[in-house]
């Protein structure tokens, strides 16, 4: 797609796509860890907490601002958190606090990403599955920064989308390709988190970061997948060692996710 205004409709695309990734990405961990504490409450037989988060899936959050500090709903007019942002000079025109320009971030980084996907690919039904999966990838990157877990319904819709999409046809890659992809992918992150536990007593990754490993394996096949763990492993250690001495805490811990999920998209590409 060399069209310049084409190109300029998906990054303007992107960041609607954006708003959304950052939305989900802040309800749906809150309704899993309230469903969560409802059940664990059931087990130990005591009377759960009154929810702190939303329980069920509403598109009222879709009116709301994003930062939490504040409940009073914006206009439908506020399309872009960019745009807001922008507009009401970083500060919430209701609570008049400050907002993290982290949000209005992430929907630039997908209007940058689609602009490249829309620039790179001309297949159009390609196109429509990368930028899918680029969405995907962008809202299990923000729910791993923010706390550290990728639960199963992040993780096992990519691996299974990417062994239905090669069953159709629709994948560059066979089924057995991406089955084996898959398996590969799994092992791959399995072993030495296995390793890591045997030898430190503690887990040194989560299962999260190993099914989505192997999602990616169901996407881009065996052959990519080494790249794809080096490229991670190094940008991440990278990361941590550079921050390490800005940590105020004794926590070394860091999410593994987004730096597998960066290598993943651009093997993608």
């Amino acid at each position: 797609m060399d069209n310049a205004f084409i190109i300029l409709s998906f990054g303007l695309l992107g960041l609607t796509g954006g708003n959304l990734t950052t939305r989900l990405a802040h309800q749906v961990p809150a309704i899993l860890f309230t469903r969560w504490q409802q059940q664990y409450c059931q087990i130990i037989n005591i009377t759960p907490p009154l929810p702190t988060g939303p329980v069920k899936f509403s598109s009222s959050l879709f009116l709301h601002p994003l930062y939490l500090h504040c409940t009073h709903p914006h206009s439908k007019r506020w399309l872009f958190s960019i745009i807001l942002w922008l507009w009401i000079s970083g500060r919430c025109s209701s609570c008049h606090k400050a907002i993290s320009f982290h949000y209005s971030l992430t929907e630039l980084v997908c209007g940058l990403m689609f602009m490249v996907i829309a620039a790179s690919d001309p297949d159009p039904v390609r196109v429509t599955i990368l930028l899918s999966v680029t969405l995907w990838l962008v809202t299990v990157s923000l729910v791993d920064i923010s706390h550290q877990l990728l639960p199963d319904i992040f993780t096992l819709p990519l691996i299974w989308s990417g062994l239905i999409f090669a069953l159709i046809g629709l994948s560059p890659l066979s089924l057995s390709e991406s089955l084996s992809g898959t398996l590969i992918g799994y092992t791959l992150l399995w072993i030495p988190a296995m390793l890591f536990r045997l030898v430190k007593g503690q887990h040194g990754l989560g299962g999260g970061d190993i099914k989505l490993m192997a999602g990616l394996g169901a996407w881009v096949g065996v052959e990519t997948l080494p790249v794809i763990m080096v490229t991670a492993s190094l940008s991440g250690l990278i990361y941590f060692l550079l921050t390490r001495r800005n940590r105020e805490t004794k926590n070394n811990t860091i999410a593994f996710g987004p730096f597998l999920a960066v290598a993943g998209w651009l093997a993608l590409l």
